[in-house]
């Protein structure tokens, strides 16, 4: 094999072969021999090629860990929610919260059973969906809307599987698309859904929901209107950002239920811990969810809490950000 660096040649080629083939041997091996001690050590063809192939393979490996595996390892996250003033009978309550299923891009119907049956085995009393449902990839605009109208219906009967109340709010990406397929699946799953409205989850409890800010029309004020005054309030909102309006506002809330950014997809590591004390950061954040990206933020005795999602997009691809339930155990 010819080395990287040939020896010079003669203008006339009248070099002799012999003599040649010496020079190369001799070039090859300072390339090979380790160098003396305080100089620069220079690499053989055969270690670069190497090394070459192990950094093309960690690539692949890399990719394939991304695409194959993490997005199949749905994580159950627990965390505890104190909430001022929550019943003593309350104590100990348990909420379950999917967001972002995205199924017809890279989610399926059977993964979405396989999410719900987990959480039927949690022990919950409740589980918040938090938009995003479906999403299609489809140039054709009639094409897509069949399309996206028959991924989103396959929903029905995994979220028939669930053995709690379900009570979902609207994404962006639901009001881009079109409601009225959402609508008719959530009704045909049995599950409740909160358009700038609140329901009671017991006697001194309230959850509301309000439509997504990128694409619906969120109102605070109308979904608080039948809450009593001084009642525990937890909120539904798809966007996390959202939680901005409640602290300016000084909403009698309690705790902000959000997705929408899938925490990023793809973290990388970090030196220093972000706000939410994780050492690792994201490439791309979507609007809407920039200063609440993921995991759990307080603010005085406010909470926000951003789900990661189970679902994916517009890549398929997660690295140090797993799908996730979270399970949230109510505490005074």
């Amino acid at each position: 094999m010819k080395p990287l660096l040939q020896p010079p040649r003669s203008p006339l080629n009248l070099l002799p072969d012999p003599v040649e083939t010496a020079l190369e041997q001799r070039l090859e091996l300072a390339y090979e021999q380790d160098q003396p001690t305080g100089h620069a050590s220079l690499f053989s063809r055969r270690r670069l090629l190497w090394m070459a192939s192990s950094l093309l393979g960690t690539a692949l490996l890399g990719t394939g860990y991304a695409r194959w595996v993490e997005p199949a390892q749905v994580q159950v996250e627990e965390v505890p929610l104190p909430v001022p003033r929550l019943p003593e009978r309350l104590i100990g309550k348990r909420i379950a919260q999917i967001s972002d299923i995205h199924i017809g891009a890279y989610f399926t119907q059977e993964e979405t059973a396989a999410a719900i049956r987990l959480v039927n085995q949690l022990n919950v009393d409740l589980l918040m969906l938090t938009g995003d449902f479906g999403t299609v990839r489809e140039r054709d605009r009639s094409l897509r809307a069949a399309r996206r109208t028959a991924v989103l219906l396959s929903l029905v009967e995994p979220l028939r599987l669930a053995t709690m109340p379900v009570v979902a709010v609207t994404g962006n990406h639901d009001h881009w698309g079109g409601l009225e397929p959402v609508v008719r699946m959530l009704n045909e799953a049995g599950a409740r859904l909160l358009r700038n409205a609140a329901i009671p989850i017991d006697d001194g409890l309230w959850l509301a929901g309000v439509e997504d800010v990128w694409g619906g029309s969120p109102d605070l004020a109308a979904a608080l209107r039948e809450v009593p005054a001084g009642t525990p309030t937890l909120l539904m909102s798809h966007a996390p950002d959202y939680f901005d309006n409640v602290l300016q506002r000084n909403a009698p809330i309690t705790a902000q239920f959000s997705g929408h950014t899938h925490g990023g997809q793809i973290r990388l590591p970090s030196p220093v811990p972000g706000p939410e004390g994780l050492y690792s950061y994201a490439l791309v954040i979507p609007e809407y969810g920039k200063h609440y990206p993921i995991g759990l933020r307080r603010v005085g005795e406010r909470t926000v809490y951003t789900n990661r999602g189970i679902g994916s997009w517009p890549i398929p691809y997660r690295f140090n950000c797993p799908p996730e339930i979270t399970v949230f155990t109510l505490q005074p």
